[in-house]
């Protein structure tokens, strides 16, 4: 009963598919879209709650977004393989869909993504179910890509939003539990800029950040990590070149081992 949005560029396989971070929605990643469709086809989505897809039903977790991304990209007749590429709390979903459709998955790219346990190691304090507050925001500072939205794009990432940070740990413990992924070929890109930063408390914070991202590095025993040394948490808009070539090289050693 509510209809979500893809938009699809390119031709050829594997599909890329595109989840955004918290806040994001597929216009924050129109440019890389752009620019990775000359290899294959390339499709960016929203989430629902985000940019023209319509609210979806509660809880806003990550187990209902694997399944809400299944039942779209069947409904749009968009078949795999797919590389998946997953940013910040993207990849919670793209991890949890992988490791439900290993036969679907030819490649992943983790962008900064979050990890199942940063939230007990990084010690942030999160809802533990859905309330309607406004007290429980954790959102990332404003990226640059938010100032240049309408107010009506802005006002819907904010509380779509806010509905999946009162699931975050519903979240977490779902990627715990499902966490077979298969041998696909992986690329882990990590920022390189702090994000935590002035105190002893942030210096320890980012360690514990970049321990979390070599953990993730270690999901697939065809890996590598690149390391975005002129960015923070948003490399897709600060070093999009690392994230295209990133995508471009899964793509290929995909076509290779398929």
């Amino acid at each position: 009963g509510y209809s979500m949005h893809i938009l699809c560029k390119g031709q050829g396989k594997p599909t890329v598919l595109i989840d955004a971070g918290l806040g994001d929605d597929s216009s924050d990643w129109f440019n890389i879209q752009n620019r990775s469709a000359a290899q294959t086809q390339v499709c960016v989505f929203d989430r629902p709650g985000y940019g023209w897809s319509d609210a979806g039903p509660q809880p806003r977790n990550s187990l209902r977004i694997s399944s809400e991304i299944e039942k779209l990209v069947h409904k749009a007749g968009i078949d795999g393989p797919y590389v998946l590429v997953g940013h910040s709390f993207g990849g919670y979903n793209i991890r949890l869909y992988a490791s439900q459709h290993p036969q679907k998955v030819a490649g992943m790219v983790l962008v900064d993504a979050s990890h199942e346990d940063q939230y007990e190691r990084l010690n942030i304090k999160l809802p533990r179910h859905y309330e309607r507050q406004r007290n429980i925001l954790v959102l990332p500072k404003a990226s640059d890509s938010v100032s240049h939205k309408n107010s009506l794009l802005r006002e819907r990432a904010f509380n779509a939003a806010r509905a999946e940070i009162s699931s975050l740990h519903q979240s977490a413990l779902q990627v715990q539990r499902y966490n077979q992924l298969p041998r696909v070929p992986l690329i882990v890109i990590s920022r390189g800029m702090a994000e935590w930063r002035g105190n002893r408390d942030g210096e320890s914070r980012e360690r514990i950040w970049h321990q979390l991202q070599q953990d993730l590095w270690r999901l697939s025993p065809i890996s590598q990590q690149i390391f975005a040394k002129r960015s923070g948490h948003d490399i897709h808009l600060h070093q999009p070149d690392l994230v295209v070539s990133a995508i471009n090289d899964i793509v290929s050693m995909s076509r290779v081992m398929h």
